[in-house]
């Protein structure tokens, strides 16, 4: 006689993607096993912008964001202090300290914790699931467990990271009072630093690069890290760290596909670009939504589904950042990038709707574009 069904869903990643989908798919009836194998909290580099489109999703759910810093838009910027900056037009992103976040999110969702998936066996009708404390029978798995997803892992669908292989030191600095309502992305010669308040005291702060360019020539990394953090942000010099710091990367994966039969794969780990554009949480939130949406209303038909509108989500996404890389890549490029957009404000604001996924790459004007590329007068 067949198993019955432990759940119709597992869902393994507790973070903002699994947890969303995990309150969507119970909303329309479903029962879902929500298994992450840490203890929360627990903290996580992440570049911590919750664009608009993020934070909105998380209120459809219930999950109110208001106790977070305000994140009223991008600047980008030059070290002689010239900059040019974003609006979010359509509301405030949130600066969400993933410690704080991830824990709040984990206990709505109804996680089970210290809970390691070991094997995954897709089978007939179902999927099996191995796991330290036992074997799970369910309709569907998802893995939303992250860059370097051990469900993907265990698939067979891993791919080779992209040539362009970049990296990221993560911290937290303690910022008494701090003022910053939007995300700062300096630029310095190869290298980017982004920051994002965290808290009413505390900023993230993160140097992104390739891999030489994070540690200097006789410098630790923390050292390395510091002097780049003072070049962009003088006002943090010498303020002390109240974390850790994090080594994240490389960046830029990508699985051989993010559905196939009743297994899929969401948020960073059906691909992940790079950090500066902030728009992973809000993407893998996206994400979240229409795969709810796909396995409720035809979970046999779901796979392909899932497969077509996520490819059209990864080629705005790779656009987007990959001229957010090229700009940001050369301090030339970038002087004539800041200067176009100074003179024409709304293209920059347009773009950052598109990175949030609330307009559609034809919706930006040709003069937009000339403005990104310096252009125009």
């Amino acid at each position: 006689m067949e198993r019955a069904y432990d759940a119709d869903a597992v869902v393994v990643g507790a973070g903002p993607t699994g947890c969303a989908l995990s309150l969507d798919l119970r909303r329309r009836g479903w029962r879902v096993l929500l298994l992450d194998k840490a203890a929360f909290p627990r903290d996580k580099p992440c570049g911590e912008g919750m664009m608009p489109s993020g934070v909105r999703r998380l209120a459809e759910l219930g999950v109110d964001l208001s106790s977070f810093p305000s994140l009223e838009g991008i600047r980008y910027r030059l070290p002689d202090g010239s900059s040019a900056g974003g609006r979010f037009r359509a509301g405030p992103g949130r600066g969400v300290r993933r410690e704080r976040l991830d824990a709040m999110l984990a206990e709505l969702a109804q996680a089970r914790t210290g809970v390691e998936v070991t094997g995954v066996s897709p089978a007939a009708g179902g999927v099996e699931v191995a796991t330290a404390s036992g074997g799970l029978r369910c309709r569907a798995l998802v893995g939303c467990d992250g860059l370097r997803s051990p469900v993907r892992a265990m698939l067979g669908w891993d791919r080779a990271p992209g040539a362009n292989r970049r990296h990221a030191v993560v911290g937290h600095l303690a910022a008494e009072r701090q003022r910053q309502a939007e995300i700062v992305v300096t630029v310095l010669q190869g290298r980017e630093v982004y920051s994002a308040p965290s808290g009413p005291d505390e900023m993230l702060v993160a140097l992104l690069g390739p891999p030489g360019s994070l540690r200097a020539p006789g410098r630790s990394v923390e050292e390395t890290y510091r002097e780049a953090v003072e070049q962009a942000h003088p006002e943090l010099a010498g303020a002390p760290l109240s974390a850790r710091l994090w080594g994240a990367g490389p960046f830029r994966t990508s699985p051989q596909t993010v559905a196939r039969g009743r297994v899929f794969l969401a948020g960073d780990a059906a691909g992940f670009i790079d950090p500066l554009t902030g728009d992973a949480m809000a993407a893998g939130l996206a994400g979240a939504a229409a795969l709810a949406q796909f396995l409720t209303a035809d979970l046999a038909h779901a796979a392909p589904r899932y497969r077509r509108w996520y490819a059209g989500q990864w080629r705005r996404r790779r656009l987007v950042t990959g001229l957010a890389l090229t700009l940001t890549g050369s301090q030339g490029l970038a002087a004539r990038a800041l200067a176009g957009v100074s003179r024409r404000p709304a293209a920059l604001d347009r773009l950052l709707e598109v990175n949030d996924g609330s307009r559609r790459l034809s919706q930006v004007a040709v003069a937009d574009w000339a403005a990104l590329a310096g252009l125009g007068g």
